[in-house]
């Protein structure tokens, strides 16, 4: 199975809703959906926080504990049925990408700056033998 797949996962949120509700005649919690397909509590947190956007589930908090229910499941076939991509390494990316552009600009400058210089020493140096001479 795919995991990073949205439009599988909110399958299968759905279906531990159902399936909560079918045996214990209530609504399940965060901790029952996670236990239900066997994610960790983030995971479920953000994959109930996506689908409750998506307002394919719908969440009653009640003081110490949140309440899921379904609310519309057919919203589910929107979602793209193919991997999610991960914004935190494409982000990462371009950060290391805009990282390495700015070293080479360092370096350059730092290259530019040593030839500089030592076109200044070699020009004092030329000066400093014409003064001698003379």
């Amino acid at each position: 199975m795919k995991k990073n797949n949205l439009y599988r996962m909110a399958h299968l949120v759905v279906a531990a809703i159902r399936i909560h509700e079918h045996k214990n005649a209530g609504p399940p919690t965060i901790e029952n959906i996670c236990e239900t397909l066997s994610v960790s509590l983030e995971e479920g947190h953000r994959l109930c926080l996506k689908l409750s956007e998506m307002q394919i589930i719908e969440a009653l908090e009640k003081p110490g504990e949140t309440r899921f229910f379904i609310n519309k499941h057919l919203n589910i076939e929107e979602i793209p049925d193919q991997p999610e991509i991960n914004n935190l390494q494409s982000e990462l990316d371009q950060f290391k990408k805009s990282r390495e552009s700015q070293i080479q600009k360092i370096k350059s400058i730092q290259s530019e700056q040593a030839e500089k210089k030592k076109k200044l020493h070699e020009e004092l140096e030329q000066k400093l033998k014409t003064i001698r001479k003379n």
